[in-house]
C-alpha cells in the first residue's frame, strides 16, 4: 500500500511540474499585450527611497504617442547629493530586473553611489507596439522603439528626474560606467548629453564607427586571438562542416579566455579527433550558456527581441560586409550572429529597416574618460580600446592581462574604479593603480 501512495504522489508531482513548466514556457513565449499603467508598480518591487518609478515617452521624438512606466534602482549605500555613477547596462545585457542582486554589482562598484536602470524592451518593460496583430515582429517599430537612440533619451529623463528629486549633486552632473556593449552605450550618451557628465569609464568595448574607420570588424578578428582556432574553423567552413553552434561555443569559451579549451573544441570536429576531444565538445555543448540551439530558441521569444535589436545595431555593417576569404578574416561573433539575426537581415533586404550606423563625435566631450582593455579579450581588441581612448581629448587607456570579463584581479579592479570615480583621472590615487604591475600600458 505504501508504494502505491508513493507512486501516486510521484505521479502528482510530475503532472504538477509539467503543467507549471508548460505554463511558464507559454508565458515566456507570449507576445506582450499590456504595459504597467501609470501610477502602478510591480508587486515584486514596491516604490521606496531606493526604487523609483517614472513616466517616459514611448517615442521621445513624438511624445503624443504616450508614455510607459520605467524604473530605476539606487544601491543600498546610495547617498543623496553624492557623486553618482550611472551604470549603463546595454539592452543585450539583461542585468537589471525586479529581483536584482546587488552583490553582483557591488563586486565592481562597491562603496560608490550608483544607479541601475530598467531598460525599455527588457522584461518586464515590454512594448506591445513592436508586434503586429498576428504576433509577428514589426521590425521597423522594433528598431525605432527598442533602439538605443530612445534608450539614450530614457537615461537623460532619469537623470532629470533624479535632479528634480535632489538625488544628484547640485550641478546635476553624473558619472557613467559601462562595459562591452554597455561601453558603446556610454559613448552614445556622451555624444548627445556629455555636458551632464563629469567622468566616464569604458571597459572591454569599442565602436562600430571606429571599426569602419580602421577597416576592421567591431568584434575582434578571431585570428588575432587564436590563429589555430581561426584556421581550424575556416578549414571546416571550406568543407561545409562549420556551424553557428560551433562558432558560438568557441566564441563563448573565448570570452573567458580559455584558448586551450577552444583548441580542443575546434579539434573535436575533425575526423581524426580523439575520443577525449569529442567528449570535451559534448560536455561544453551541454553548458546552457554555450548551447547555441538553446540560445537561438530563447532569443527568438518575443521578450528577447530587444537583445536582437541591439546586436543588429552593433553588427549590421559587419553582417552585410563579412565574406571571409581566409582564416585571417574569420570572426566567430559574426559567424553565429548571421544565423541568430537572419530575420533582421531579411527585413533589411526587404527594405523594412536600414543597415544601422553608429556615428559619434567623441572629440567634443570635455570631461574625463578612462578606457580599459584586456590583452586576452577575444571580443574587443586592445587596439579598439586605444582608438576609443585616442578619440577623447582627456582620456587614458589602462591595459590588463585578462579576458573580456576582467576576472583575474577583482579586488584591484574595484579599487581602481573607485579611485577614478572618487578622485579623478590625474589624481595620485589613480596613478598608483596605473603604476601597479597588473596594469600593462606604460605611460610615455
Amino acid at each position: 500500500m505504501k508504494w502505491k501512495i508513493a507512486a501516486i504522489l510521484l505521479l502528482a508531482i510530475i503532472v504538477i511540474s509539467g503543467v507549471y513548466g508548460w505554463h511558464e514556457y507559454q508565458n515566456f513565449n507570449a507576445v506582450p499585450h499590456t504595459r504597467l499603467a501609470a501610477g502602478s508598480y510591480y508587486p515584486e518591487m514596491l516604490p521606496d527611497e531606493y526604487h523609483h518609478y517614472l513616466q517616459i515617452p514611448i517615442n521621445h521624438q513624438d511624445p503624443s504617442l504616450g508614455n510607459f512606466t520605467d524604473f530605476y534602482l539606487l544601491n543600498p549605500e546610495f547617498i543623496a547629493g553624492d557623486n553618482v555613477v550611472f551604470w549603463l547596462c546595454d539592452n543585450q545585457q539583461e542585468a537589471v530586473g525586479l529581483t536584482t542582486s546587488w552583490r553582483d554589482f557591488d563586486a565592481s562598484l562597491g562603496g560608490l553611489s550608483y544607479v541601475l536602470i530598467g531598460n525599455r524592451g527588457v522584461s518586464p518593460t515590454l512594448f506591445p507596439e513592436v508586434f503586429d496583430k498576428d504576433g509577428s515582429v514589426n521590425y521597423t517599430l522594433a528598431m525605432k522603439l527598442y533602439g538605443s537612440n530612445e534608450q539614450i533619451d530614457d537615461i537623460e529623463a532619469i537623470r532629470r528626474d533624479m535632479q528634480k528629486k535632489g538625488l544628484l549633486p547640485k550641478n546635476g552632473k553624473i558619472m557613467v560606467y559601462g562595459r562591452s556593449g554597455g561601453g558603446v552605450l556610454v559613448q552614445q550618451y556622451l555624444d548627445k548629453y556629455g555636458d551632464h557628465v563629469s567622468r566616464a569609464l569604458i571597459e572591454a568595448s569599442g565602436g562600430p564607427d571606429l571599426a569602419r574607420e580602421h577597416n576592421t570588424t567591431f568584434n575582434k578578428n578571431t585570428y588575432e586571438s587564436n590563429p589555430a582556432v581561426a584556421s581550424s574553423y575556416f578549414a571546416l567552413a571550406q568543407k561545409g562542416d562549420a556551424t553557428a553552434s560551433l562558432a558560438f561555443m568557441l566564441f563563448m569559451i573565448g570570452q573567458g579566455g580559455d584558448v586551450d579549451l577552444q583548441m580542443k573544441i575546434a579539434d573535436s570536429r575533425t575526423n581524426n579527433s580523439s575520443l577525449g576531444d569529442k567528449f570535451t565538445y559534448m560536455k561544453s555543448w551541454l553548458v546552457p550558456s554555450n548551447n547555441f540551439p538553446l540560445i537561438y530558441s530563447l532569443f527568438n521569444a518575443p521578450r528577447e527581441l530587444e537583445v536582437k535589436v541591439r546586436l543588429y545595431e552593433l553588427m549590421a555593417e559587419d553582417l552585410e560586409n563579412y565574406h571571409p576569404a581566409s582564416s585571417k578574416e574569420v570572426c566567430l561573433a559574426i559567424e553565429w550572429a548571421k544565423v541568430l539575426l537572419a530575420d533582421f537581415i531579411k527585413a533589411r533586404e526587404k527594405g523594412e529597416i536600414p543597415t544601422t550606423q553608429i556615428n559619434l563625435n567623441r572629440s567634443r566631450y570635455k570631461g574625463e574618460v578612462m578606457v580599459w582593455s584586456g590583452t586576452g579579450d577575444q571580443v574587443c581588441a586592445v587596439e579598439m580600446g586605444q582608438w576609443v581612448s585616442d578619440s577623447y581629448p582627456y582620456s587614458r587607456l589602462a591595459v590588463f592581462d585578462d579576458s573580456h570579463h576582467f576576472q583575474e584581479h577583482p579586488g584591484y579592479y574595484r579599487q581602481f574604479r573607485r579611485a577614478y570615480f572618487t578622485y579623478g583621472l590625474n589624481s595620485s590615487e589613480v596613478q598608483t593603480h596605473f603604476d601597479d604591475p597588473r596594469q600593462l600600458n606604460a605611460e610615455l
